[in-house]
């Protein structure tokens, strides 16, 4: 009889330990998303991949990287990527990055059209924010935050949450998209 017992308890504290490991593994598989908003992660997949738009822009969404490039030419790009979603089924919001690359006046030509993004544009390392809308698993809609006498970035990303939205005044020009790979 004694035995017996045994096994029961040895079963016991066998499923147990499964069952914590099991969850423990489940709450740590996430990405980077906004704090305030757990419902992220359902839209940061669907964000993820390469988007296309008519004139042939291509941007470029992973968990942590935004970048927007075209046939010989290169514009802005960014990590540390957070989603805050704006819509209750997950079709539009804002993508906030820190700069890596971003329009340098310095290093422009705006007589010969030629503008110059790199590193070492003053906005390098501060926050900027896109918006989407229209999210589907093969479309999406999107825009740079812009707007006459705007800012071009913010110092933290706290301040590109206040700055950079639509009842602001940015976002009026949104480029349709369809999706070329995950």
């Amino acid at each position: 009889m004694k035995s017996t017992r045994f096994s029961f308890g040895s079963a016991a504290t066998f499923l147990g330990t499964l069952l914590v490991v099991v969850s423990l593994s489940f709450s740590l598989a996430s990405c980077k998303t906004d704090d305030n908003n757990d419902d992220s992660l359902t839209s940061g997949i669907a964000l993820i991949g390469k988007w296309k738009d008519s004139y042939d822009s291509t941007y470029e969404i992973s968990q942590n990287e935004f970048s927007n490039y075209g046939y010989g030419y290169d514009s802005y790009a960014g990590n540390n990527l957070v989603i805050s979603i704006t819509s209750n089924d997950f079709s539009s919001g804002y993508i906030y990055i820190q700069y890596t690359k971003a329009y340098c006046a310095e290093h422009s030509n705006l007589e010969e059209y030629k503008y110059t993004y790199d590193n070492d544009s003053p906005d390098v390392g501060k926050w900027y924010a896109i918006s989407y809308k229209s999210l589907t698993a093969s479309s999406i809609q999107i825009s740079g935050a812009y707007k006459d006498g705007g800012e071009t970035s913010t110092e933290t990303l706290e301040e590109a949450m206040a700055e950079f939205t639509i009842k602001n005044g940015y976002f009026s020009t949104y480029s349709e998209c369809v999706k070329i790979s995950d």
